[in-house]
């Protein structure tokens, strides 16, 4: 298997980036077609995405949901921290994108990288 590269890898976080500041999920599919990795470049890259999240950060494959609309890799059936982490993922971003780069740091210490 083909290691997904950094340029798709960062379009990655930026797609469930732009997802995430609008309040939304998206489908694994759709987010792989997109990203245009194969379905096992697409868990590695996700894999990738959660490990470069920088401390307290929310993680934001909690919006990655199956067709189904329940989450998808690395939560389970059922799960209660799902909900909670997917309401701290469109909270975040949505600041993200509504304040400027002073503000954001002012509340949460640094920029996402």
């Amino acid at each position: 298997m083909k290691k997904p590269d950094e340029t798709r890898l960062t379009f990655l976080r930026g797609v469930l980036a732009a997802f995430a500041s609008n309040g939304q999920v998206v489908h694994y599919d759709e987010v792989r077609r997109m990203c245009r990795f194969n379905k096992e470049q697409m868990g590695v890259a996700l894999g990738n995405a959660r490990r470069a999240l920088r401390k307290g950060e929310p993680d934001f494959c909690a919006i990655v949901v199956n067709d189904s609309g329940e989450p998808g890799v690395g939560w389970w059936r059922g799960s209660t921290e799902w909900p909670s982490e997917l309401r701290r993922v469109h909270q975040y971003w949505a600041k993200r994108r509504r304040l400027d780069n002073p503000s954001f740091r002012a509340v949460y210490g640094g920029l996402p990288s």
